[in-house]
């Protein structure tokens, strides 16, 4: 229960911020403009996040671990680097 929690309180930003650089996306195709580097900005590091948790999550003693306790180990090493991922993005996109 406290690892959906914390997965929660992780997602919940970052989900605000993709509908922001979405929206922002879609206007700026609209007026022609090329939005293809801006997406890269904010993918790039979010893929490269994943990358880094998905090498935590298969870790040999991570991987000896319960379900529950691995959840609640990449909830908490996810949190702050998301948190800060998301407000270095919304500080350079706005």
């Amino acid at each position: 229960m406290l690892a959906v929690v914390l997965w929660t309180l992780t997602l919940l930003p970052l989900a605000g911020l993709t509908a922001y650089i979405v929206l922002v996306t879609a206007w700026g195709a609209a007026e022609g403009e090329a939005v293809g580097g801006f997406l890269l900005w904010y993918f790039l590091p979010l893929a490269i996040a994943a990358g880094v948790l998905t090498a935590l999550a298969f870790v040999p003693p991570v991987r000896r671990m319960a379900w529950d306790s691995r959840l609640l180990l990449l909830g908490a090493a996810a949190g702050p680097v998301l948190m800060v991922f998301t407000a270095g993005l919304w500080v350079l996109a706005v």
